[in-house]
């Protein structure tokens, strides 16, 4: 590989990685401003609640959540499980 290529991949993931941070800051502004209270905020990165008798993990960082031990991604169907108690 030429150093001109190697300039090249370090500039890609420079900006991948700003590009990483920079969303997921923007994603866990965002989820503490449409915050209900409801939820048990164990760190900054990782809240839960009950629905049910079953536990929702949230990442808001990452819109990740796992619900019966299967984790997914996306707050729509995230707000799916909180409002029906499933995903399909």
């Amino acid at each position: 590989m030429s150093d001109d290529d190697e300039g090249i991949w370090s500039a890609l993931k420079a900006y991948k990685k700003q590009k990483f941070d920079t969303d997921r800051k923007n994603f866990l502004a965002q989820a503490n401003l449409e915050d209900d209270g409801g939820w048990t905020k164990h760190t900054e990165w990782h809240w839960s609640r009950m629905i049910g008798n079953e536990r929702l993990d949230y990442w808001p960082s990452r819109k990740k959540f796992m619900w019966k031990k299967q984790v997914m991604r996306g707050l729509r169907a995230m707000r799916k499980v909180m409002k029906q108690g499933e995903v399909k």
